[in-house]
Parts: structure tokens; C-alpha cells; sequence
């Protein structure tokens, strides 16, 4: 009788013990698992050091020393706009355009001050009407609108720039938006640096460039991670350009989701699920 209690009471602990050898091979299982799980998430998620670069020698065609590019002469298009001063020897002209400016102006600054050029090329200047400056460079511009004050006021010059140019940046970039430039002419980086440059998830292989032709618009495609850009016709934007990062894969795969919270909730479900399988 002792023997068959003794027998029992074995088979009962082997019993035991093999369901909780069974449950602690379960666990250990079940946490290396989580672990897989965690650490493929945290791969997956990293971007890669190369798509945070700009230009890169192992994407560009053809590496040299320097590359050339001539930059090109901005020319008057529709909806550009002009400011245009007047200097005159004479007094009673100068005070005339003198007032003008001020009362069109009234205290604002001198960049703010323009004619915009019709969707005909064309610029309503006081005294003389319609002029025609469309596809015309400042220089152009300049002399023919001194020829044709000439013939009504003498002893004058002029002084004209762009102003109130605009681009607007989008998609991947630290601070979207239009922004006015008051140079002639401004690189697709520096566009780029006034949105504050391009996250860590935009692509600078993929960046769209939308400019309009006469009523036409075109997409185009940069790639800025290829030094052969500055050589690009269209390295150079003008006003009206917009510009588009496009996101890289990664974006997609959580990272912009992996959160301060994210992490505190997965740190304490790792530490519960050790201690409840330890």
C-alpha cells in the first residue's frame, strides 16, 4: 500500500514538474519572440545614414573636380513684379514720382512697392500707359521704359528689380509653405534652406519640381543626392516654383508612430512579461 502512494505521489511530481518545465520553455519561447518582434521594429525603422545626405559621389554618373553651370538670365514673365524708381535732375519730377511712391507705398517698405506685369507682358506706368516688357531682361526692360519716359521728361533714369517673388515648398521639409525670396535668382537649395531643410524621412532623391510654361504646367523630377543638379537647367527656380519632397519607405514602417509613449509602454511590457516567465 505504501509503495502504490509512494508510486502515485511520483508520477503526481513528474507531472508537475514536466508542466512546468513545459511552461517555462512556453515563456522563454513567447519572450525570445517579443524580443525578435521589438528589435526587427527598431531595424526596420531606422533610416539609413546614406538618404540623409544631399549630393553623393556613389549616386552621381560622373564625378569631377567642379562642375559648370551658366546661370541663366532671369527674364520679365506675366505676374512678375517690378519695382521701378524714378531719378530725375529736375525737382518738380522728382517730387512728383517722390510723392507717388509715398502715397502708394504709405510707410511700407520699398519692396513692397511694384508694378505687376499683366498676363500680356505689359506694365501701366504713370505718364505713359502700357509698355511691353514681356520676355524682356532687366537691362531691356530698363532702357525701354527710360526711352519712352524720355519723350516726356528729361534728365531722367530709372532703377527697377524683382520683388514680391514667391516659392512654395512642400512634403518633407521642416517648415512647409510660400516663401518670398528678393534676390533675381535662387537655387533649389537655398528654396530648400528657407523650409528649413529636409527631414530625416524625406526622400532627396525624389523631389518634384512644378513650374508653369505659358498656361502649361510640368512635373518635373530631381534628384538631389546626384552633384550633376547644379548642372540641371533647372537647378535655378523661379518665381511661382513649387517644390515637393517626397517621403521615403521607412516613414511608412512606424517610425513616425514610435513615440516617447511608444517606447515607455513596449519597455514595460517587455519587463512584465520577464517577470512573469522568469
Amino acid at each position: 500500500m505504501r509503495y502504490i502512494l509512494k508510486c502515485r505521489r511520483i508520477y503526481t511530481y513528474s507531472q508537475t514538474d514536466r508542466k512546468e518545465q513545459y511552461m517555462k520553455k512556453t515563456g522563454r519561447f513567447k519572450l525570445k519572440l517579443f524580443l525578435a518582434l521589438l528589435v526587427s521594429v527598431i531595424i526596420v525603422s531606422c533610416v539609413p545614414q546614406d538618404n540623409l545626405k544631399y549630393v553623393q559621389d556613389k549616386t552621381t554618373s560622373e564625378i569631377k573636380e567642379s562642375y559648370e553651370h551658366l546661370r541663366p538670365i532671369k527674364k520679365i514673365r506675366p505676374f512678375d513684379n517690378l519695382y521701378i524708381n524714378v531719378l530725375s535732375l529736375d525737382e518738380q519730377t522728382a517730387r512728383i514720382f517722390s510723392n507717388q511712391n509715398s502715397s502708394i507705398t504709405g510707410g511700407l517698405s520699398i519692396d513692397l512697392l511694384s508694378y505687376t506685369v499683366s498676363e500680356r507682358g505689359t506694365i501701366d506706368f504713370p505718364f505713359i500707359g502700357e509698355i511691353m516688357l514681356n520676355n524682356l531682361t532687366l537691362l531691356e526692360a530698363k532702357a525701354k521704359v527710360e526711352a519712352e519716359l524720355s519723350q516726356y521728361l528729361s534728365n531722367t533714369a530709372i532703377t527697377m528689380k524683382f520683388v514680391n517673388s514667391n516659392i512654395t515648398v512642400l512634403g518633407e521639409v521642416r517648415n512647409q509653405g510660400e516663401f518670398p525670396f528678393f534676390k533675381e535668382q535662387i537655387n533649389i537649395f537655398q528654396a530648400l534652406g528657407y523650409a528649413g531643410g529636409v527631414t530625416d524621412y524625406g526622400d532627396k532623391s525624389k523631389v518634384t519640381l512644378i513650374r508653369e510654361y505659358d498656361n502649361l504646367i510640368r512635373f518635373h523630377n530631381l534628384n538631389l543626392t546626384d552633384k550633376k543638379i547644379v548642372e540641371n537647367e533647372l537647378y535655378y527656380l523661379q518665381p511661382g516654383d513649387v517644390v515637393i519632397v517626397e517621403p521615403i519607405k521607412t516613414k511608412f514602417r512606424s517610425l513616425r508612430t514610435f513615440t516617447y509613449a511608444t517606447f515607455l509602454a513596449t519597455t514595460t511590457t517587455l519587463i512584465t512579461v520577464m517577470y512573469f516567465f522568469r
